[in-house]
C-alpha cells in the first residue's frame, strides 16, 4: 500500500521525501509487503547505520536542553526552510518577532505558543520590535483559544438540541426532556448566568453554521471575538442568503479596521441587505431586554437608567436633560458639564426642578413671634423698647407677613409663593 501523502510539507504533490528507518513511510511496516516480512531487527541496524553515518543526528548528553522541542506534526504546514532557521542557534528566540521575521507571522497553534512562552521569559531582552510582534502573536493565540471554545460549545449545543428533540417526539414531560437545561449546564461550566451562557450558544451555532469566512478567520487569529461577535448581532434576523454575503465581506475587512469601525459597517451593510431586518432587530431587543436597570459600579456608586429604549424618545429626554444642564451652568452653578446633567436628571427623577436651584429665596424680614411679658415703661428688663431684638410693631408677630425682595421693597402679591422652594407652597 502506498503511503499516503502528508498534507502541507512543501514538496509537489504534497508528499514528503521518506525519512531514513521510517517504517511507516518506506514500505517496510507490517502489512506493506508482500507476506509481511518485516524483521525489526534488520530495521535497527539500518537505522543504527544511519546514525553511524552522521545522518541522523545524536543530541549532547551533557549538553543544555533545548528551549524549545517541536515535532514534524506541529510544525507540519511550516517552511521547511524556516523551521530550520528556527531550529539553529539563537532561532527560537525573541527574534523571530521582529517584523517580516517567521514568528511575527505564524499562524496559531503550538508551535507560535512554545515560540511565545519562550520569548516571554526572556521579555527584558527584547527590542521593541520584538515585544510588539510578541503581542501581536499573543494576540492570535488568544483569537484561536476563542476559535476552539466556540467550536466545542457549537458541537455542545447542536448535541443537546438533538437529545432535546428526540425528548419532545418520545413525549417526555416538560421538566424532565433531555437536553431542556443546555444553557444553565454550560452556564455551570463557564460559572456566568444561563442568560450568557444561552447568548454564547447562539453566537456559536451561527459561526458555524451561517458565518463560516468569519469563523475562519477567528480560527486563524486574524479575527478576535468581539468582531466575531458584532457580525453575528448584525446578520441574526437576515436570510442565510444575505449572512453569507455579509460574512464575506466583513471577514475581508476585519483585520485592517477597529472594533468600532467594523460594527458600524455591519449595521450599514444590514441596512443595504434588508432594512426588514433591522426593524425585526429592533423589536425583537425591545420585546426581550427592555427594562430599567440599576447597576452597581465598581467605584460603589450606583448607575441607573433604561435598555432598549426607542430612539427618539431617549433622544428627546436627552435634549431637555442637555437643556436644564446648560441653564445651572448660565446661573452659575458649580460643577462640571456632565455633573449638572446628573444633577438635573436626579432632579427630574425625583419630581423636582432643577432651575429650582437657580432661584434664591427671598430673605424673611419678618420679626419672630415672641411670648415676652410686658413689663413696665422704664425698666430695664429684656422685652422693652430698649431691646432692639424686640419691635414694638404689633404687626411683627403675623408670620404671614409679606417678605421683602432683596432691594428691600414688599414683594408682590405671588411673589412669596414663586420665591419658595418646591414643594413649600400653601404651607
Amino acid at each position: 500500500m502506498a503511503a499516503a501523502p502528508i498534507p502541507g510539507s512543501g514538496q509537489p504533490g504534497g508528499e514528503q521525501p521518506p525519512l531514513p528507518a521510517d517504517p511507516a513511510r518506506d514500505g517496510t511496516a507490517p502489512g506493506a509487503g508482500p507476506g509481511d516480512d518485516w524483521d525489526a531487527d534488520a530495521d535497527l541496524a539500518r537505522f543504527l547505520d544511519e546514525v553511524n553515518a552522521g545522518r541522523i543526528p545524536v543530541p549532547d548528553e551533557d549538553g543544555p536542553a533545548p528551549a524549545v522541542m517541536v515535532t514534524l506534526g506541529e510544525a507540519a504546514d511550516v517552511d521547511p526552510a524556516a523551521l530550520a532557521a528556527m531550529a539553529g542557534a539563537d532561532g527560537l528566540g525573541g527574534q523571530g518577532f521582529a517584523q517580516d521575521k517567521v514568528a511575527d507571522a505564524l499562524r496559531p497553534g503550538p508551535l507560535l505558543a512554545a515560540l511565545a512562552e519562550n520569548a516571554a521569559a526572556g521579555l527584558p531582552g527584547l527590542s521593541d520590535d520584538e515585544l510588539l510582534g510578541l503581542v501581536s502573536a499573543s494576540r492570535r493565540l488568544q483569537n484561536r483559544a476563542e476559535y476552539l471554545e466556540l467550536a466545542g460549545i457549537a458541537e455542545f449545543t447542536a448535541r443537546r438540541a438533538a437529545q432535546f428533540e428526540a425528548s419532545k417526539a418520545r413525549r417526555d414531560p416538560r421538566g424532565c426532556r433531555a437536553g431542556e437545561f443546555a444553557d444553565a449546564e454550560l452556564a455551570s461550566e463557564l460559572l456566568t448566568t444561563a442568560h450568557e451562557a444561552s447568548g454564547r450558544m447562539d453566537l456559536a451555532t451561527s459561526l458555524a453554521t451561517r458565518l463560516p469566512h468569519t469563523f475562519a478567520g477567528l480560527a486563524d487569529g486574524t479575527i478576535d471575538g468581539g468582531r466575531a461577535s458584532a457580525f453575528w448581532y448584525y446578520t441574526r434576523f437576515l436570510s442565510d442568503a444575505d449572512a453569507a454575503c455579509a460574512d464575506a465581506v466583513l471577514a475581508g475587512a476585519a483585520p485592517g479596521l477597529r472594533y468600532d469601525q467594523l460594527a458600524r459597517r455591519a449595521a450599514g451593510l444590514e441596512m443595504r441587505l434588508d432594512p426588514e431586518a433591522v426593524r425585526q432587530r429592533r423589536e425583537h431587543a425591545r420585546a426581550e431586554d427592555q427594562r430599567v436597570q440599576a447597576r452597581r459600579e465598581a467605584s460603589g456608586n450606583m448607575s441607573y437608567g433604561g435598555r432598549e429604549l426607542a430612539a427618539a424618545d431617549v433622544l428627546a429626554a436627552k435634549a431637555g436633560i442637555d437643556a436644564d444642564a446648560a441653564a445651572l451652568r448660565g446661573a452659575g452653578i458649580e460643577g462640571s458639564l456632565g455633573q449638572l446633567q446628573a444633577m438635573a436628571f436626579l432632579d427630574r427623577l425625583h419630581g423636582r426642578d432643577p432651575l429650582d436651584r437657580t432661584r434664591t429665596p427671598a430673605p424673611d424680614t419678618a420679626t419672630p413671634d415672641t411670648d415676652t411679658p410686658a413689663t413696665p415703661a422704664g425698666s430695664d428688663s429684656p422685652g422693652t423698647g430698649n431691646d432692639p431684638a424686640v419691635s414694638d410693631n404689633p404687626a411683627g408677630s403675623d408670620s404671614t407677613a409679606t417678605p421683602a425682595t432683596p432691594d428691600g421693597d414688599a414683594a408682590p402679591d405671588g411673589a412669596a409663593d414663586a420665591a419658595a422652594p418646591a414643594g413649600q407652597h400653601g404651607g
